[in-house]
């Protein structure tokens, strides 16, 4: 054999070697294909906890299903992992913890037992300045009576990383650029104008509370993720695919927008730091 022959066939198992990549299954039959070989950003997605699910639908669900409710919740829990991660996929690449390959039970209560939870202001809103508490006592009266002020702000649970080398651990294990927290699942019924349960105007509504930091901890994007679905629809599979999904296409838009503004901010500030930087003639 020739040494050019020999050039091409190596040149060739190469290049099969470097565009192999592998699949991640999915309870949803999809096969993803990672076998991008350049990856602009890297994700990993942590699910909710298991006690951070607040359905009102249980028992519809199970009425039709026949599953238990803690099964109804890992479905549900599931089905939104899924989503999240196949929104994600379609401009990123993201590896989640509750799928697939890099499935861990072991590295998701790592993550739990080192982060808590904390209400924020949903991102926008303003804060509610409902009756005046000017003794920051918790308490105030008014018409000779004592009251509790009530917050009626908008907001969220938000993500709050309390073991200083969780992220570094996470990073140096899965070399992700970005953390992607599913803090809380809401599902709930909500003020309908009709009674009849049949009809699909008859609502529910689906809140995700999500928190997306960088390696170093910074806030990339954060807040509430919300749609509605209609009554009738008690298998979480179909909600998953039919609603969570645009959830999650709402969250990848926010993950988008906030990771804009930070490399646009990023650049002023190597701008300014150039200038500073440079000799005066």
């Amino acid at each position: 054999m020739n040494s050019k022959y020999s050039y091409v066939v190596i040149s060739l198992a190469l290049s099969l070697i470097c565009i192999r990549g592998y699949s991640q299954s999915n309870t949803r039959g999809v096969s993803v294909d990672t076998s991008k070989t350049a990856v602009t950003h890297k994700l990993l997605l942590i699910p909710f906890n298991t006690k951070m699910c607040m359905s009102e639908i249980g028992k519809e669900v199970n009425a039709s299903t026949h599953l238990s409710y803690d099964e109804i919740t890992q479905q549900f829990r599931s089905q939104l992992d899924l989503a999240v991660y196949l929104a994600f996929k379609k401009n990123y690449a993201p590896v989640s913890l509750l799928q697939g390959k890099y499935r861990s039970d072991s590295v998701l209560n790592y993550i739990y037992t080192s982060t808590s939870y904390k209400y924020d202001l949903v991102p926008g809103a303003t804060a509610d300045a409902g009756a005046k508490d000017k003794n920051k006592t918790g308490r105030y009266v008014q018409n000779g009576q004592l009251e509790v002020p009530v917050d009626y702000s908008a907001r969220f649970m938000n993500i709050s990383v309390t073991d200083a080398h969780l992220l570094t651990n996470l990073y140096k294990r899965y070399h992700t650029e970005a953390f992607v927290f599913i803090n809380e699942l809401d599902i709930k019924n909500v003020s309908n104008q009709t009674e009849n349960l049949s009809d699909d105007t008859y609502r529910r509504q689906v809140d995700v509370h999500f928190s997306i930091i960088d390696k170093e901890g910074k806030s990339i994007a954060k807040g509430l993720a919300s749609t509605y679905f209609p009554f009738r629809e008690n298998d979480p599979k179909q909600i998953g695919e039919k609603y969570f999904s645009l959830v999650a296409n709402a969250i990848v838009k926010d993950y988008a927008q906030g990771l804009l503004l930070a490399n646009s901010t990023e650049q002023k500030k190597q701008a300014m730091q150039s200038k500073s930087t440079v000799s005066p003639k």
